[in-house]
């Protein structure tokens, strides 16, 4: 049975890099990586948000048509609460398609996550978006991603978690891996 896997953590943890790992290594899935995809559409310098949403519209479209056809979706991006419910929209993508659905949180913690932070060399213009507003001296974005995950996750009790504290890529690839076969 196809399956959407739902890579969830705050920003610059891995999720991205682990998804096209994943995909790489498995031929057929789709790494379905909506901040790409929002980059694509025209506007988003403008109104990221807007694209955004747009963007997990047609995320939405194409993983349906992927797990369909019987092949797995990866999908690194940051959900967390939104309106004070968990967003279930592609759990339902999940659902409606008759795959699969197993979300994985990777974790770090706060000091090691604000030093991955400031560590990330961007890949591309949204990158360099998103990062620029991560790294905002007068803003507490950070912060409100991690509290808002953890009220997420504490709503989530079947999701998998990976603490990727201290580890390296390859480390957390492997306990991806281990959880994912486990399922």
């Amino acid at each position: 049975m196809a399956r959407l896997i739902h890579l969830n953590g705050p920003s610059r943890v891995g999720k991205s890099t682990l998804a096209r790992r994943y995909a790489n290594d498995h031929p057929g899935t789709l790494a379905l990586d909506l901040d790409v995809l929002a980059g694509l559409i025209g506007g988003w310098k403008e109104n990221f948000s807007a694209a955004l949403e747009m963007a997990r519209g047609h995320g939405r479209e194409l993983a349906t048509r992927h797990l369909r056809g019987g092949y797995d979706v990866i999908l690194p991006q940051l959900v967390t609460v939104h309106d004070h419910e968990p967003d279930p929209a592609f759990e339902e993508v999940a659902r409606a398609a008759e795959a699969t659905y197993v979300e994985v949180a990777l974790v770090v913690d706060d000091r090691e996550h604000l030093q991955r932070l400031r560590d990330k060399r961007p890949a591309n213009e949204v990158e360099v978006r998103i990062q620029a507003a991560l790294e905002d001296p007068h803003s507490d974005l950070v912060d409100r991603i991690r509290g808002h995950l953890d009220e997420y996750l504490a709503r989530r009790p079947h999701t998998i978690r990976i603490d990727t504290t201290g580890i390296g890529e390859d480390a957390s690839y492997v306990r991806l891996l281990n959880a994912l076969d486990a399922t």
